[in-house]
C-alpha cells in the first residue's frame, strides 16, 4: 500500500459529502475540531438534500473527483456517511488517487470509498466523519489527528474479547459489514486474501448480520482471511431481546474459520470511534486480546 504524505498544521483539507444529507449545525460543531488545525475547504453544496442523498449523483461524484485530483488538497474527510457512495463509485478514477495519494477519512457508507482507495493501492483511515466528531470524546478526536500527522504506528487496541483463538497478521481492510457484503461480487469488492477484516454495524438485526456474513463466506471472500476485528454492533439486537445476540451470530459464523476473531474494539457508530489505518499491517493476538498496528497510515514525506 502507498502511504500518503502526513499532514501538518495549516494543510488544506477537503470536506466532501458523497453520501447522505449533512445536518448543518452538527457539521459546524464537528468542523470546529478540525478548523483550529487545518485549512478546511468545502462548498455550500455539501448541505444539498435530494431525498436520502446529499444532492444528485453527478454533483457528489464531481465534488469527490475534484478533491481527489486537486494537488493542493492533502486529505479528504467525509462530512457524513448515510448512503450514496455505491451509486457513484463506478465513476471515480483510482489512478487519479494513485498519482497523487492523499489520505481519505470516514466510516459507515465511506467503507465504499475505502475499498476504492484499496483498489488504487493507497492506505486510508477508518475514522470519524465530521458530523460525528462533535459527539466523540477528546481522545478519539486526538487519535484521528495523530493518525493524520504521525508516520509512527498508532497505539494498540487492548482488552478485546476473544471470539476465536489464534494469532494472525495482515493488512487491515473493511469497515461496515453491510457495505463489505454489498461490494462482494462487484468490481469494487475488497481483496481479502491474506488480510485482517475490520467489521462494525448499526441497526442490523442478528438474522441480517448472519445473512451478510454467510453471503461473504459463500462467495469465498473469507477463505484466506488472517483474522477479524469486530467493532461496535449498535442497535443490532432484537427488540424483545430474543436470542441469538448479534455478537453470538458473529462468533458462530466466523468461529469456524480457524483464525483469531477479537471483538469489542471502540470503533463504529457508538459513543467511541477510534481512528485506525486501513491498508496498514496489523497483528492480532487472541491470547493477549490485542491488535498491534505495525504500520502507520501516512508516510514521513511532507
Amino acid at each position: 500500500m502507498i502511504k500518503p504524505p502526513r499532514l501538518q498544521p495549516g494543510d488544506r483539507v477537503a470536506i466532501v459529502a458523497p453520501a447522505g444529507p449533512v445536518p448543518r449545525e452538527r457539521f459546524l460543531e464537528g468542523a470546529k475540531r478540525l478548523a483550529d488545525r487545518y485549512a478546511l475547504h468545502y462548498d455550500e453544496r455539501i448541505f444539498d438534500k435530494q431525498g436520502f442523498l446529499a444532492g444528485d449523483d453527478r454533483a457528489r461524484r464531481d465534488e469527490l473527483s475534484r478533491a481527489i485530483a486537486d494537488p493542493s488538497v492533502r486529505a479528504i474527510i467525509c462530512a457524513r456517511g448515510g448512503y450514496g457512495l455505491l451509486r457513484i463509485v463506478g465513476g471515480l478514477d483510482p489512478a487519479a488517487l494513485a498519482r497523487a495519494p492523499k489520505i481519505i477519512v470516514g466510516f459507515s457508507d465511506v467503507t465504499v470509498l475505502h475499498a476504492f482507495a484499496a483498489s488504487a493501492g493507497v492506505a486510508s483511515i477508518h475514522g470519524p466523519v465530521v458530523t460525528q466528531l462533535a459527539l466523540l470524546p477528546d481522545a478519539d478526536a486526538q487519535a484521528l489527528i495523530d493518525l493524520l500527522e504521525s508516520p509512527a504506528p498508532p497505539p494498540p487496541l487492548t482488552g478485546l474479547t476473544v471470539l476465536a483463538p489464534g494469532v494472525g497478521e495482515g493488512p487491515l481492510l473493511g469497515g461496515n459489514l453491510e457495505l463489505v457484503s454489498r461490494l462482494c461480487g462487484t468490481p469494487h469488492a475488497l481483496a481479502l486474501d491474506g488480510a485482517v477484516l475490520l467489521l462494525e454495524e448499526v441497526g442490523e438485526r442478528p438474522y441480517r448480520i448472519d445473512r451478510a456474513l454467510t453471503q461473504l463466506a459463500l462467495s469465498g471472500a473469507l477463505a484466506k482471511l488472517r483474522g477479524v476485528v469486530v467493532g461496535e454492533l449498535i442497535g443490532c439486537e432484537e427488540k424483545d431481546g430474543a436470542a441469538p445476540s448479534a455478537l453470538e451470530v458473529v462468533a458462530e459464523r466466523l468461529g469456524s474459520l480457524g483464525i483469531p476473531v477479537l471483538a469489542g474494539a471502540p470503533i463504529g457508530h457508538g459513543a467511541r470511534n477510534r481512528a485506525v489505518p486501513l491498508g496498514a499491517r496489523v497483528r492480532l493476538d487472541a491470547g493477549a486480546g490485542t491488535v498491534e498496528f505495525l504500520e502507520a497510515a501516512v508516510s514521513q514525506a511532507p
